[in-house]
């Protein structure tokens, strides 16, 4: 395959997905946007998750997660709370409010998955999981030269 029809493919593949994830949270009438939902599912995923974590692990600027955080505890989504490891930061916690969005969320990400894998092996998936690993372990070794 040539390297730009496996771009091309990528491509597609992507923004399929954020398209179909994005019409799911739209039908849900959440009122959150798609970024508001990576945010919740970092904070869920990573135990005393601080705001330097999201903007790390977004590669966004402080400024942009700070909007992102105020959002969702005026959404009363999540809450801060002292870290005990670093008295200069504090964890974000989920709300029960939160949970339940993210158990909708988790049934969601769970049939869309289904569907994105209809017709393939479990070889087939576990050979994209380690060529998608690898393509996303050297575009981040380029953005830090």
């Amino acid at each position: 395959m040539s390297d730009k029809k496996s771009l091309d493919s990528l491509f597609k593949l992507v923004h399929s997905l954020k398209r179909n994830a994005q019409a799911q949270i739209e039908t849900l009438a959440l009122d959150i946007a798609p970024m508001h939902v990576r945010v919740l599912k970092i904070i869920s995923k990573k135990p005393r998750c601080t705001a330097v974590d999201i903007a790390h692990f977004l590669e966004r600027d402080k400024a942009q997660v700070t909007r992102l955080l105020n959002s969702l505890i005026e959404k009363n989504l999540i809450i801060k709370a002292p870290n005990p490891e670093d008295k200069r930061s504090q964890c974000l916690l989920i709300t029960e409010s939160g949970q339940a969005i993210m158990s909708t969320i988790a049934q969601v990400d769970e049939v869309m998955f289904d569907k994105i894998k209809e017709g393939l092996s479990d070889e087939e998936l576990d050979v994209f999981d380690y060529v998608a690993k690898k393509m996303a372990k050297n575009l981040s070794m380029t953005s830090t030269k």
